[in-house]
């Protein structure tokens, strides 16, 4: 009777799973959409494309793109941040969770309470770049060059307060160098200046700008990268300059919003992580400039916990102020 009565209690603790396991068991059972925000065609656009197109192959179910650009990238941040945490709705997430914060915008979310992050998925690096008719051939002419100006050497940058901007206030300071920033609306922009001499460098990531100095129509100083790029092979990294502590990059990942069952993140970053060991999507992401990474879900919050960090302390030394 005994027996029985353990035999009985043994099944209905069976029948008691949470609705949640229930849940992570079955995903996916519909298509899973990406939300990237920025819009169609450009380079992150194209890397959650790629990532959408494996995924699909992995789960076997449809991932899709879903471009919602604005706001600096918030707005399809909330809409993932207050999406049903049921993994059917994740965002490609970007440099901006940390960014944001560190420029000091509002937001209706916390970037590291408010989502799980699954995945990184790759690394866009910067560069400096100068006029290709200045006295200046390597890193040790650029800066006895910048050093022999009468005032502040400008730099053009796609935007005032996004990654590269920070990062050449970062290189700024790090090297003594008198610069100073001039924004543009993009990098086309910034680098057509540039190329017509009215500002004599650039600082922004190594694609387009690598592509310029590749066909000779822009001079590379430094990628700051730990390895140099295959699209501009002969500029060296700050590692090799001796300023491993420069070493930067805009990043890109998959997030969802925040209570996203476990087995759901755990079988996503497997995902993201096998899809990134596939030598056509690693080609793919090298010709768009970028570096395939790969991370922990934990290894991923502390890098935006890092990103974080490291701006908020670019910005308020350098009393770099932006409305958002």
């Amino acid at each position: 009777m005994l027996k029985r009565r353990g035999a009985l209690a043994a099944a209905a603790g069976w029948m008691i799973v949470p609705a949640a396991a229930v849940r992570a068991q079955a995903w996916p059972s519909q298509p899973v959409k990406i939300l990237v925000p920025y819009g169609p065609g450009g380079a992150a656009d194209a890397v959650g494309r790629v990532v959408a197109e494996r995924l699909t192959a992995l789960l076997g179910q449809q991932v899709i793109v879903e471009n919602k650009a604005g706001g600096n990238t918030i707005i399809a941040m909330e809409a993932v941040a207050k999406a049903k945490p049921d993994g059917y709705t994740l965002l490609l997430g970007s440099t901006t969770m940390a960014t944001n914060v560190a420029l000091g915008f509002k937001q209706p979310f916390d970037p590291l309470k408010d989502f799980q992050p699954i995945s990184t998925i790759a690394d866009i690096h910067d560069l400096i770049a100068v006029n290709k008719d200045l006295p200046i051939k390597d890193y040790a002419s650029f800066v006895a060059w910048v050093k022999a100006q009468p005032d502040k050497v400008r730099f053009a940058c796609s935007g005032i307060g996004n990654q590269p901007h920070l990062w050449g206030e970062l290189f700024r300071t790090r090297t003594g160098l008198k610069m100073e920033v001039v924004g543009y609306k993009g990098s086309a922009d910034a680098i057509r200046d540039v190329m017509a001499g009215h500002v004599p460098m650039v600082v922004d990531v190594v694609v387009p700008t690598g592509n310029h100095v590749k066909q000779g129509r822009l001079t590379g100083i430094c990628l700051a990268a730990t390895e140099r790029s295959a699209i501009c092979p002969d500029v060296p990294t700050v590692v090799e300059l001796g300023m491993p502590d420069l070493v930067s990059s805009a990043f890109f990942g998959i997030v969802g919003p925040a209570s996203l069952p476990g087995p759901v993140v755990e079988r996503l970053n497997g995902m993201c992580r096998e899809l990134l060991k596939d030598e056509a999507v690693r080609k793919r992401f090298a010709e768009l400039g970028f570096v395939t990474t790969g991370s922990t879900p934990a290894a991923f919050l502390e890098r935006v916990k890092f990103e974080t960090g490291r701006w908020t302390k670019v910005v308020r030394d350098n009393d770099i102020k932006v409305e958002g």
